[in-house]
């Protein structure tokens, strides 16, 4: 009897575990894998990096290396002493990590795992929707143009991640498995110390809780209304994650920061291309508009029904991304379910008992050796590197004594601060938010857009060289004026020099630069007030 008991304990044993396997190598985990090289085909051959990558690199690696956060600003002579705004500091720190590992192969690896991972949570979360793995991979497929356009490596990725975490928990939750709810505090806890978009995550608890406080029906929207035991648990939830606000080391100001600079930076909404509105002479928008429109199509046609929030989340990113661009990855996610519950309708389900795990591990692993095999090597990826940024100026630098202060294009500062330390000061880099609070921004951009006072700004600030795109309107200006030399150029960038400090003999008074430093406060200063 003993034996026979020991038998069937056996068998059950193994047929968990082979029902274990056949799951890990189901039809929809292949699909999963699926879009992940699919994500690197588009990823592999470029390297996409935003003028502020390097300043987040930066500060992940002083953090690093010292153990603190950084408190006053020693990187510009512009806003030298200014407090940093560094309130994504653990997301500067996972920077600073993979490159401690790998170097430039380490920032590529991590922008390929963060963006892969983004995918593949869209396609869970849309699965969950739809209850259709095949509806929800088309779904997926179909708004990556969409999600691709914010695939830049900087801690909103992981605030990605951490929003399509919150609507995978809150989706579970309303489908009975209740202990997928309790992730959420401690995940606005790293959150909040990650990225500003941790207000996102209140915001859909919120919504999820009101969409939820009483039945209601009309035409094609519905709110199904929570059981009270589980209005207290998402009350309990939000209250948690708002007690893990302060958690951060700067305290309540972390959470003031994000809508401050939604309210409070008019320059950097006007000027800088993710805050600007939509494009539509580009081919990416235009993806966005057919989405809509056969979005609109279909439920003319077939009167689908939906939740009160998910059609709410579907219409506010929509507007929120023709206002601001950097907010259609939002759009994205929150469209990929409601689209693959559209696509069930026609898409086949999945039928566990044809699948053919063998197969599909097969073709897994295949995948995932490619994957190791097609990272690019540190050679390319300093070629691409060089493409967009002043590599070559830099070494320049390195070699040869250039007065300063230097004017620098706002995407080219954070490279160089990142390369050359707080030994070279920069005029600005890619806190378009740091500077504009410091009153240099507005300055930035009059000289690039070369307004009437241009020149008699960059006297203001005591600047005896510059560092700017070499095809830039600014550089077309220098070359034309006889008070300025072109010292270096190279197809990304070009310095100049004045040219009284280039005359034989010429010295540099050594003052200057700290004068300059000063007159720069000045200006702070009275821009701040």
């Amino acid at each position: 009897m003993a034996t026979e008991t020991m038998v069937q304990a056996q068998d059950q044993k193994h047929s968990g575990l082979r029902l274990g396997l056949c799951k890990c190598f189901s039809f929809p985990v292949l699909m999963g894998a699926l879009l992940v090289t699919l994500n690197a085909v588009i990823m592999f051959p470029t390297f996409r990096l935003e003028p502020d990558t390097w300043w987040h690199l930066k500060l992940g690696q002083q953090i690093l290396l010292t153990g603190h956060w950084l408190k006053a600003d020693i990187y510009s002579f512009t806003a030298y002493g200014n407090p940093p705004l560094a309130f994504e500091w653990l997301g500067e720190v996972v920077l600073a990590l993979a490159y401690k590992i790998a170097a430039l192969r380490g920032l590529h690896v991590l922008l390929f795992v963060l963006t892969s991972a983004i995918l593949v949570l869209t396609y869970y979360y849309a699965t969950l929707r739809s209850r259709n793995s095949k509806a929800a991979m088309a779904a997926t497929v179909m708004i990556i143009p969409l999600a691709g356009m914010c695939f830049t490596l900087r801690p909103q990725l992981l605030g990605y991640i951490f929003l399509l975490i919150t609507l995978i928990c809150l989706e579970r939750y309303k489908q009975g498995l209740q202990k997928s709810l309790w992730v959420l505090p401690p995940l606005f806890l790293v959150w909040v110390n990650t990225h500003g978009s941790f207000i996102l995550g209140f915001c859909v608890v919120g919504l999820y809780w009101i969409s939820g406080l009483v039945p209601f029906t009309a035409g094609g929207l519905t709110m199904e209304p929570w059981r009270p035991r589980q209005r207290i648990h998402l009350e309990i939830v939000f209250l948690l994650g708002c007690v893990a606000l302060p958690f951060t080391p700067f305290g309540g100001q972390a959470f003031i920061f994000p809508i401050e600079k939604a309210l409070f930076f008019p320059q950097q909404s006007a000027h800088i291309q993710e805050w600007l509105p939509l494009n539509f002479s580009q081919w990416e928008p235009k993806v966005m508009l057919a989405l809509l429109l056969a979005f609109l199509l279909a439920q003319v046609t077939y009167r689908f029904t939906y939740r009160v929030e998910e059609l709410f989340l579907v219409l506010f990113t929509a507007y929120m991304t023709c206002v601001h661009t950097r907010f259609v990855i939002l759009f994205a996610l929150v469209f990929a379910p409601v689209a693959a519950s559209v696509l069930a309708r026609w898409a086949p389900a999945y039928e566990p008992e044809n699948d053919k795990p063998v197969v599909n591990a097969v073709l897994i692993i295949l995948i995932i050796l490619g994957l190791g095999l097609g990272i690019p090597t540190r050679k390319e990826l300093v070629k691409r590197v060089a493409s967009n940024f002043p590599v070559a100026a830099v070494d320049y630098l390195r070699q040869n004594f250039v007065p300063g202060p230097m004017y620098n294009d706002y995407g080219f500062g954070g490279y160089l601060l990142w390369a050359l330390g707080p030994e070279h000061k920069v005029f600005i880099d890619g806190r378009g938010d740091f500077y504009e609070q410091a009153g240099v921004f507005a300055d930035c951009i009059s000289i690039q857009d070369i307004h009437p006072d241009a020149l008699a700004i960059l006297q203001s600030y005591h600047i005896n060289s510059c560092m700017i795109q070499h095809g830039s309107p600014l550089a077309t200006l220098l070359r034309a004026r006889a008070d300025w030399k072109e010292i270096y150029k190279d197809p990304i960038s070009s310095i100049f020099v004045r040219n009284r400090l280039l005359q034989p003999g010429a010295k540099q008074d050594p003052s200057q630069i700290q004068s300059g430093t000063n007159s720069c406060a000045a200006r702070a200063n009275a821009g701040a007030s």
